[in-house]
């Protein structure tokens, strides 16, 4: 009876020890493949001499076709810097990033760039401290060689039916963040955001 206790321990054990280096592999990879984009992106130390061949604007293309991710949100006050993925018909990027509403207007254009994403302790669950934000805290995003600075105007509560009313003007450009609430059953966090300063990185 000992030794069959004793190898559920192991076993406990192992399976701890297993999903702690699963998770702590997606991370590396998560944080490998922002440095990527971020370099790849970037406007900032540029080579001075204009690139006017087609062959060398063909092998800029062809890099940036490789990009896994769009865009790169950062929240310092919870500690998030993930990557932002397009979702198609054949791909449901919330089950692996922060996930892109189709209906958006990336930052570079006026209007509302919405994601999405998990929350609650799931290894995907990437806004599960979103709650905590508050109204002025810091949102950036960087997309295409520059970084976006929204600072949160509102938060709010919505009813869990599969749509939520957001920001929808031209007059500027908006972020909106929007997850499950896990403090309020069948409720979502919408927390939105308006953009103060852009600048090249």
């Amino acid at each position: 009876m000992r030794k069959l206790g004793k190898l559920f321990i192991l076993v406990g054990v192992m399976v701890l020890a297993f999903y702690y280096a699963y998770n702590k592999s997606l991370e590396y990879k998560n944080n490998d493949d922002i440095k990527n984009y971020i370099e790849e992106t970037s406007v900032i130390d540029e080579i001075d001499e204009p690139t006017n061949s087609e062959q060398e604007l063909s092998n800029i293309q062809n890099t940036n076709s490789n990009i896994a991710y769009t865009a790169v949100l950062e929240i310092p006050k919870i500690n998030l810097k993930r990557g932002v993925v397009d979702s198609t018909k054949n791909f449901k990027s919330i089950n692996y990033a922060i996930s892109v509403d189709n209906s958006s207007n990336y930052p570079n254009e006026k209007g509302n760039f919405i994601l999405y994403s998990h929350s609650g302790n799931s290894s995907i669950a990437f806004f599960n401290k979103l709650y905590k934000l508050e109204i002025n805290d810091d949102v950036y995003v960087y997309f295409n060689g520059i970084k976006y600075h929204y600072n949160i105007i509102n938060i709010h509560d919505i009813e869990k039916i599969g749509k939520a009313k957001v920001i929808n003007l031209k007059d500027d450009k908006y972020i909106t963040l929007i997850t499950c609430n896990q403090n309020k059953k069948g409720y979502q966090i919408v927390i939105e955001g308006k953009l103060i300063d852009e600048v090249n990185y």
